[in-house]
């Protein structure tokens, strides 16, 4: 969850230009590859561990990996797109993910941490699948740039 939020507030930072874009296209930002990887690396390991290990999700803040998720994606969705630099085009312009899609998702993360606070045996479901749709989100906000 740590390492999602870090990648949210990394992603964040991007979108309200705090951090600097390259000036070519193809130019990411400074530390660009290694929030993504850890991102989708930890996208990876929460869907596997709330399949593999049900003890992880008794504890409180695993409740909160799904709107983790969904934060780093909403801040995904308004950074900039390094294919079109050196003019800043965010992932949220036309593309191939609709806002009300990203909202969509938003809203289902919350009602998924609020449902697998009341019961926790719903987490091994719900939980790998919204990871699954926030990082195909991601990867498909790309699309169509």
């Amino acid at each position: 969850m740590l390492v999602l939020l870090a990648a949210a507030a990394y992603e964040a930072a991007v979108a309200l230009e705090w951090i600097s874009m390259g000036s070519k296209s193809g130019d990411e930002a400074t530390g660009q590859a290694a929030f993504t990887s850890a991102a989708f690396l930890a996208l990876l390991i929460g869907i596997v561990a709330t399949v593999v290990s049900r003890r992880i999700l008794r504890r409180w803040p695993a409740t909160l990996v799904p709107v983790a998720a969904a934060a780093y994606m909403v801040a995904h969705y308004y950074a900039f797109d390094s294919y079109y630099l050196p003019s800043l085009r965010r992932f949220s312009e036309p593309g191939g993910v609709s806002s009300i899609w990203v909202y969509g998702v938003v809203v289902a993360a919350v009602i998924v941490a609020l449902a697998i606070r009341r019961r926790q045996s719903v987490a091994p479901i719900l939980t790998p699948i919204l990871l699954l749709v926030c990082a195909g989100t991601v990867v498909a906000e790309g699309f169509g740039h």
